[in-house]
């Protein structure tokens, strides 16, 4: 049947005929099993597709209305020859969602029949149309592009949580330095690293990889600049659904702006501060009675176990350290840590934090033995109490959030978003919106339809397990019919993922 937009409205996946389990075949003849007979390599007109585990991105797009909250939202085109803002900003995802590079890799899904078929498309924008369609986004586009996928963002949270709200959410801000090549590319400088590139800034959620924001900035600008801006514009859709939010990020973000933003929604931070003069002083003048020795979380939950030391896994030589000694080169060992805290006043904002202190000895060795003792110190400022988090919680929500650097690096290898295809500013940006679509498009799937642990696979495996499934796609009775390949090895587990996301 066709919809209201008179577009073909996409229909199950059909589950077919489950076959049962067979024993593994054994050779009729000794030799290789790679026997490589000649093929015969002919045409057939047909509607088979690499990419059938496309349906279930488009079944969630459907489930989640997002056509109609980006056309309700978007207003770049001013007449429709054919195609809608909806219709540019879900083939640029798609595009990223299947493994496009870049513009370009659009003309695949543009000539696959089949994909039109699955997507109920009559044509899929030309890859020159899509980049024409990217330069039309201004700031207030952008911004608007930002609330529809929040909006789609809340739907997906109500449809795995319902109404009930969440303990907590754990926000990680970082940065990237992407570097290019091209000499005429709007908006790139140089970067603290030395080069001449963009400085993308990521906000992310610690708990299920989501992207929150993913803006493109200058490359000479400083990892924290307008961090509290966009901050600001995601605390209230986290307030909806989570009781306590507690920002992470390194020494680059420790930035008054950031911890006020924090103050005026009611929430926290746990920031790594740099080891100024102010705060070396400060940990100089710490009683040595006020220090106790720190454990990691990984012997403290050994301990609440109850784990006798001599039930413990022996840890393997470590092979690095002996070749640095065999071959003179100096060693550094870790050898103590003790924790402290101490209130710190921050000027600007007129009030004192909890200052966390860790202290490390670190013993400088070679060959010939000793050299010298270092002691270095760790400081993490934050607002959170006494009575909910100990010293101890602080440095672990503060150190483990690197996690958020394995989220960029597949946002630039995993959906492209750092490619910047086009040489307008604003275009990159809007191109960095459609891959935080794409990429929270795997992320919803593992959370309401898919199972848990897909969240922290890579893009690499999600896409060989749920997107490049070999399907036929046949258009009959008025319903599109997807037949996926019985022989690849998660087709059940896709079939009862497309059931889940039935209404």
């Amino acid at each position: 049947m066709k919809d209201s937009t008179g577009s073909l409205r996409a229909s199950h996946v059909n589950q077919g005929t489950s076959v049962p389990h067979q024993e593994l075949l054994w050779p009729s003849r000794p030799g290789r099993l790679l026997r490589h007979p000649p093929l015969h390599v002919g045409e057939e007109r047909g509607e088979v597709t690499p990419y059938g585990g496309l349906a279930l991105a488009a079944s969630l797009a459907r489930r989640l209305q997002l056509p109609q909250l980006l056309d309700a939202g978007l207003d770049l085109l001013k007449l429709h020859l054919p195609y809608h803002d909806s219709d540019h900003v879900l083939a640029l995802t798609y595009n990223l969602y299947v493994g496009g590079d870049n513009i370009e890799d659009l003309a695949s899904l543009q000539g696959s029949e089949a994909a039109r078929r699955m997507l109920g498309a009559a044509r899929i924008p030309d890859p020159t149309t899509a980049g024409d369609f990217l330069r039309r986004f201004g700031p207030e586009d952008l911004d608007v592009l930002d609330r529809v996928i929040d909006e789609a963002q809340k739907r997906v949270w109500h449809r795995r949580w319902g109404r009930k709200k969440q303990p907590l959410a754990l926000v990680d801000v970082d940065s990237h330095v992407k570097h290019i090549q091209g000499l005429q590319k709007e908006g790139a400088d140089f970067t603290y690293k030395g080069g001449y590139g963009y400085h993308p800034l990521a906000i992310t959620l610690g708990q299920t990889q989501e992207v929150l924001r993913l803006v493109n900035r200058p490359g000479s600008v400083a990892s924290c600049e307008d961090a509290a801006e966009h901050l600001d514009r995601v605390f209230p859709l986290l307030n909806q659904r989570f009781r306590k939010v507690v920002v992470r990020g390194d020494s680059a973000f420790y930035d008054h702006k950031l911890l006020r933003v924090c103050e005026e929604h009611g929430q926290y931070f746990a920031l790594v501060a740099a080891s100024y003069g102010g705060f070396n002083r400060l940990a100089d003048a710490v009683p040595d009675a006020s220090w106790r020795p720190f454990q990691t979380r990984a012997e403290r939950q050994r301990q609440a176990r109850g784990i006798p030391t001599s039930k413990r896994r022996k840890r393997r030589p470590n092979l690095r350290r002996q070749k640095a000694l065999q071959r003179k080169k100096r060693d550094l060992l870790l050898t103590g840590q003790w924790v402290t805290e101490v209130e710190y006043h921050v000027p600007r904002l007129g009030r004192a934090y909890r200052l966390v202190i860790r202290r490390q000895r670190i013993d400088e060795t070679d060959r010939q033995g000793d050299l010298f003792e270092v002691w270095r110190y760790r400081f993490a400022l934050t607002n959170l109490s006494k009575r909910t988090h100990s010293a101890e919680d602080v440095l672990d929500l503060t150190y483990c959030r690197c996690d958020q650097e394995n989220v960029i690096e597949q946002l630039q290898n995993g959906v492209a978003a750092m490619r910047m295809p086009t040489g307008d500013f604003l275009a990159n940006a809007a191109w960095l919106c459609c891959a935080r679509l794409a990429h929270n498009l795997k992320c919803w799937l593992a959370q309401i339809a898919l199972p848990a642990e897909t969240i922290r696979w890579k893009w690499k495996r999600f896409r060989h397990a749920f997107v490049y499934v070999g399907a036929t796609v046949v258009h009959h009775a008025r319903q599109v019919h997807v037949r996926l390949a019985v022989a690849h090895r998660y087709h059940r587990m896709l079939l009862h993922a497309h059931q889940r996301l039935q209404p």
